[in-house]
């Protein structure tokens, strides 16, 4: 090899090595100004606070496992026997699940009402300010 075909592949690697750092530098960006954003942690109290219901089985052993001893089968598999699932397994009767749902719907109903008078209560007083105005 001539001197000049040496000095031609220094120069050619040092453009390179150069478009290499650039173009690194580019895709990645500068790790100084890299920042990371995190949640802040509350800090730990002593106040104790009852689990939900809904979860935990109180009666249980181990109150996070739901155990069926038995005939009867979690068909939703939702961890909770439901009305119809206890009926199916023979720990409920049709009546006590008819008069659950007829419990539920009066009180949903209730609430509804307190609902609708709580929004016409709400309606008159708006009403009543726009007009003193």
């Amino acid at each position: 090899m001539k001197q000049s075909d040496i000095f031609t592949i220094i120069i050619i690697a040092s453009i390179g090595m150069v478009a290499a750092f650039f173009a690194s530098n580019a895709l990645l960006g500068n790790p100084d100004e890299l920042s990371l954003k995190h949640k802040t942690i509350s800090p730990i109290t002593t106040e104790v606070v009852a689990p939900d219901s809904e979860t935990f089985n109180q009666d249980a052993i181990n109150p996070t496992v739901e155990v069926y001893v038995g005939q009867c089968e979690d068909v939703d598999q939702n961890g909770i026997l439901d009305r119809a699932e206890l009926v199916a397994c023979g720990k409920a009767t049709p009546e006590q699940a008819a008069e659950e749902e007829k419990a539920n719907e009066e009180k949903k109903k209730a609430e509804d009402e307190a609902k609708k008078a709580a929004e016409e209560k709400a309606g008159e007083e708006s009403k009543n300010s726009s007009s003193e105005s």
